[in-house]
């Protein structure tokens, strides 16, 4: 057999919390830099023990639950611990056979390429072309082979489209693209890859598994930390679960496909084969059903005040731009969750942007309750989980995060809590989402996924009627996901209007009610999620 790519020799690591800083957070930065997990409670070993192989030509999948220590792994590859991340090591890495100590940081930046959860944790550029071709630039490339990188990258993602552009404009999804493409421009030997689907559409999905194919009949070892395991079949070598800080399996995919989906469930993976999850039936099938209809059928068939509605929405960025969201209609109900879908760059995060009043519309206007508000008077009323939630948290601590929601809530309603009981409130809050280990922790210390959960259970206690979440499962396992879904349910249940925004169809099946696809700007298609519309919906994620 070939030697390793990477090794884990009983490899550990522990982050140390440096003064003025949260737990676990990079030196000389306030939050993770690339966007991955951060790290356990202090003196805790996010990792211990671990022993690990990943041969050149091989692709090794790590999953397991949230925080689990993941993405400390892949740190301690690519050299971010302990280049970044403060803390005490054990055990050895080593990455083509050499100490990770003995490697010279320029060198080791050759040999791994990385590729994080947030694509603008590793941005140099403001246009895409010149951000694929840089690491080529920096390792003094010569200019025609670097040409020459750059366009079959550009080839082989299909992300014509996507070059000289600038990046400000781009979607999560085309950006995580970018990112992507920049790292593949570079040629390294071992390629690591944090949560690097959090963002993309299921065609952008499968590309990436294609690109990942290529890569390793080129004899490139592929270290991916994941959650969602579908879009691997085909390419992955081995399935990889942590849990706790340690791996306590590790299989062969064969083996791994072979488990039977309750097991896996038991486990708390997600779907191996997107052919096992359907939507659960839904009150308006049992009336008969609903198929699948177009954008002017449905609307035809809305109550006359829809909680929320647009009208000939258009937005763009800048005022020469083209317009990226244009003569948009849609309309949501109370208690009901719609499901806003469609490919990378189709409009979806501008749309949920306007909403919240995030992003002022050029034309059209927004309604709620029958009422045209301005993007200012929208603030407040619509909540947006962002798909970057490091945005929008500002306390220094998890509860405090909350209670500022609570004291938002207080504000608009005019009426203040009792001490008490808004304490109660705000750790319930806190045990629904399973943050209530993580009260006194630095939002920015925590984990992806734990920042999403608390940027959604913000909006719950802040009692928004209308809530839009863009992408609000990218860092979540199957449990947390669930735990989500649930207080998804509460909120319809209590008669709050959600809009969320995905490319997660096991997410979008625990939840969502409908199904809105958007395409070029505008709402194209609508139609009830249920069993009997399961067809279509597998189309419009792009399973068809």
């Amino acid at each position: 057999m070939s030697a390793p790519a990477i090794e884990f020799r009983d490899a550990g690591f522990s982050y140390a919390a440096l003064d003025g800083e949260a737990d676990g957070a990079p030196r000389g930065a306030a939050g993770a830099s690339d966007g991955g997990s951060g790290a356990h409670a202090r003196g805790a070993a996010s990792v211990s023990g671990v022993n690990l192989v990943v041969r050149p030509g091989e692709c090794v999948v790590l999953t397991g639950p949230s925080g689990c220590g993941k993405t400390t792994l892949t740190r301690m590859v690519n050299g971010l611990i302990p280049a970044l991340y403060a803390g005490e090591a054990t055990g050895e890495v080593l990455v083509q056979g050499v100490p990770m100590d003995a490697w010279e940081m320029d060198d080791l930046s050759c040999a791994v390429g990385s590729v994080f959860q947030n694509p603008r944790s590793q941005f140099f550029n403001l246009d895409t072309t010149s951000e694929v071709a840089f690491g080529c630039e920096n390792m003094g490339v010569p200019q025609g082979e670097m040409h020459a990188r750059v366009a079959a990258t550009v080839r082989e993602l299909s992300i014509e489209r996507l070059m000289e552009r600038d990046i400000r404009a781009l979607s999560g999804g085309e950006k995580q693209l970018v990112a992507v493409a920049s790292v593949h421009a570079m040629e390294p030997s071992v390629f690591v890859l944090d949560e690097p689907t959090a963002a993309l559409d299921v065609d952008a999905m499968k590309r990436l598994r294609d690109v990942l194919a290529r890569l390793k009949a080129a004899g490139k070892a592929i270290l991916v930390a994941e959650h969602r395991l579908w879009w691997l079949a085909g390419v992955a070598d081995r399935i990889v679960l942590m849990e706790d800080g340690r791996i306590t399996c590790d299989l062969p995919v064969a083996e791994f496909a072979a488990m039977p989906a309750a097991e896996r469930a038991r486990k708390g993976l997600r779907a191996w084969d997107i052919a096992e999850v359907e939507p659960a039936a839904k009150d308006s099938e049992d009336r008969g059903g609903v198929e699948a209809r177009t954008l002017e059928a449905s609307c035809a068939e809305e109550p006359a005040h829809p909680l929320l509605e647009v009208r000939g929405l258009e937005a763009r960025y800048g005022r020469r731009g083209a317009a990226v969201v244009r003569n948009c209609e849609f309309s949501a109900q109370a208690g009901r969750a719609v499901a806003l879908v469609g490919r990378n760059g189709a409009g979806k995060t501008t749309l949920a942007r306007c909403l919240a009043g995030l992003h002022a519309e050029s034309a059209g206007e927004v309604r709620l309750s029958g009422r045209a508000l301005g993007p200012r008077e929208r603030a407040g009323r619509v909540y947006l989980a962002m798909q970057e939630s490091g945005y929008q948290l500002f306390s220094d601590t998890a509860a405090g995060e909350l209670r500022l929601a609570l004291e938002a809530r207080e504000r608009r309603d005019g009426e203040a809590l009792p001490e008490e009981e808004a304490a109660a409130l705000v750790d319930r809050t806190l045990a629904d989402f399973a943050l209530g280990d993580f009260r006194e922790r630095h939002p920015l210390s925590l984990s992806g996924g734990q920042r999403q959960r608390l940027a959604i259970a913000a909006g719950a206690l802040q009692g928004a009627r209308v809530m839009v979440l863009d992408e609000p499962t990218s860092g979540l396992d199957l449990a947390n996901m669930r735990r989500v879904a649930a207080q998804i349910e509460r909120l319809k249940a209590r008669g709050t209007c959600l809009v969320i925004v995905t490319h997660d169809f096991e997410f979008a099946c625990a939840t969502c009610d409908e199904l809105a696809f958007m395409a070029d700007g505008r709402i194209a298609e609508r139609f009830a999620f249920s069993p009997r519309t399961l067809r279509r919906a597998r189309e419009v994620f792009g399973f068809g």
